[in-house]
């Protein structure tokens, strides 16, 4: 899907929008205060329970793109969200990954269907794994008054500009970054989403397809340090991203030569209800815990 601006949809398919009941609240004389008291509570516990967010599940299609080199890789992804569990699958050149974060017992699982193969990990605070480079980070995000619908979502396009130091093999370089972004603000899945956020460590979140052993490459781990910034404005619907360096070693010559572009679309929501199994580690696969 092109990600020219343009005024049309992001989606290319459209959800129904979920309704919900305005509350109405009735009154009755009462005599006695206990009584009184007592029709208080329960008009209270009622509107309580009806503007209280509800931890909806929520499954979110699309693919996403890592051109390198000249060497373009196209993922298909699944996001399933459900409590303080995300799952996060990848179909790349045939093979298919998955991600589980659990929130709860602290661990992220990387899945290699292939080999029907586990590894677990701790989730040790991504967001404190992060600081170092962090702080480095310059982000300037600037909406252009654009937006587009993602059904039940408006997603508001923002152009980011960024660069923070990386490096590639042996040589340190500048990694800058220029595209759009569109978020949607003030969903009631924002606020399910943001522990995921704090947690995932930078080479796992959101972008890139996983290499068991190997750390994520300096463009994937840039764009999602700055997607780690700028996600508390809304949900991500999707980025466009090119990516260029700055340095003076063979690697980065070769590279401005060389055009690098990162995107992910989200095409289709669903809040259909998630079994509890589809985040499980499949039963047979050989399950490693370093």
């Amino acid at each position: 899907m092109s990600l020219e601006r343009r005024p049309t949809p992001l989606t290319m398919s459209r959800l129904a929008w979920l309704q919900s009941a305005e509350p109405r609240g009735k009154t009755a004389a009462t005599r006695f205060l206990p009584s009184m008291l007592g029709a208080l509570l329960l008009t209270f516990t009622i509107a309580a329970a009806i503007v209280t967010p509800v931890h909806a599940d929520l499954t979110l299609n699309g693919f996403s793109q890592v051109s390198a080199l000249n060497r373009p890789n196209r993922s298909q992804e699944v996001l399933y969200l459900k409590k303080d569990r995300l799952r996060r699958d990848l179909t790349e050149r045939g093979r298919s990954y998955t991600y589980l974060y659990d929130l709860k017992q602290r661990e992220l699982t990387f899945i290699d269907h292939l080999f029907r193969q586990a590894e677990v990990r701790r989730l040790e605070g991504g967001e404190q794994k992060a600081a170092p480079k962090g702080k480095d980070l310059k982000l300037d995000l600037t909406p252009t008054g654009r937006k587009h619908e993602l059904t039940p979502w408006e997603c508001v396009e923002y152009r980011v500009k960024a660069s923070l130091p990386g490096s590639m093999g042996q040589e340190q370089v500048v990694v800058n970054l220029d595209g759009q972004v569109w978020l949607a603000p003030n969903t009631r899945e924002q606020r399910q989403i943001d522990p995921f956020i704090k947690s995932i460590p930078a080479q796992d979140l959101f972008i890139g397809v996983p290499n068991q052993g190997h750390a994520a490459t300096t463009q994937v781990q840039g764009v999602n340090e700055v997607l780690r910034r700028i996600l508390p404005k809304g949900m991500l619907c999707a980025f466009d991203i090119q990516v260029d360096y700055e340095g003076d070693g063979p690697m980065a010559n070769l590279a401005r030569r060389m055009s690098t572009r990162l995107s992910l679309v989200y095409e289709r929501i669903s809040e259909t209800v998630l079994k509890d199994d589809l985040f499980d580690i499949p039963p047979g696969y050989q399950v490693t815990r370093p």
